[in-house]
């Protein structure tokens, strides 16, 4: 899950259903893939996938924008949110160290529920969390994934399930009745 096209489809998805215009949210979603910009300097979850690194820049623009531009405040936080989601998706799918500098370990989240569908009552949940030591270093080839077949998959249910609430929202817009008290 940590392919590229995912961490867009998802804040997208979450944006939208929860009534961001489609014109705001497409640029706002698209900052979920900034994190993995670490790649260019060849090393992968490295400091742009902590939180505190991220909240850095971000906390200030939220404080500037609420004395300073309101009507730029709600953009500001869900801009941070969106940045926040790509590290939160990977430290399911990997080590990452989310709390680096304050915490010097990477965390990996892992959780199962299996079924034997023998013995319907044979439900088995698994959780663990893992702790790495937090190590950056550059690498020559850093082999990260654009999309899968399953973020295909998965990022066309998003859409699909985006747009027809955008259709929805609108052609209930435009079947609204108006009516004037006299």
């Amino acid at each position: 899950m940590p392919e590229l096209l995912i961490h867009v489809a998802v804040p997208l998805f979450v944006l939208i259903l929860a009534g961001v215009e489609p014109k705001k949210a497409l640029p706002l979603a698209l900052l979920g893939a900034i994190p993995d910009a670490d790649v260019l300097f060849h090393i992968h979850r490295s400091m742009s996938h902590s939180a505190l690194v991220i909240l850095a820049p971000c906390i200030p623009a939220i404080i500037f924008t609420h004395f300073k531009a309101k009507e730029h405040f709600n953009d500001a936080v869900i801009a941070t949110l969106v940045l926040l989601s790509h590290p939160f998706m990977d430290m399911f799918t990997g080590f990452t160290p989310i709390l680096w500098p304050a915490f010097n370990k990477s965390i990996f989240i892992t959780a199962e529920m299996t079924a034997n569908m023998n013995n319907v009552s044979d439900l088995h949940l698994f959780f663990n969390l893992k702790l790495s030591p937090v190590v950056f270093y550059p690498t020559a080839d850093v082999d990260a994934s654009i999309f899968t077949s399953e973020g295909v998959a998965v990022c066309a249910v998003l859409l699909a399930s985006s747009l027809f609430k955008i259709c929805n929202d609108r052609s209930r817009w435009r079947n609204r009745r108006f009516i004037l008290i006299k």
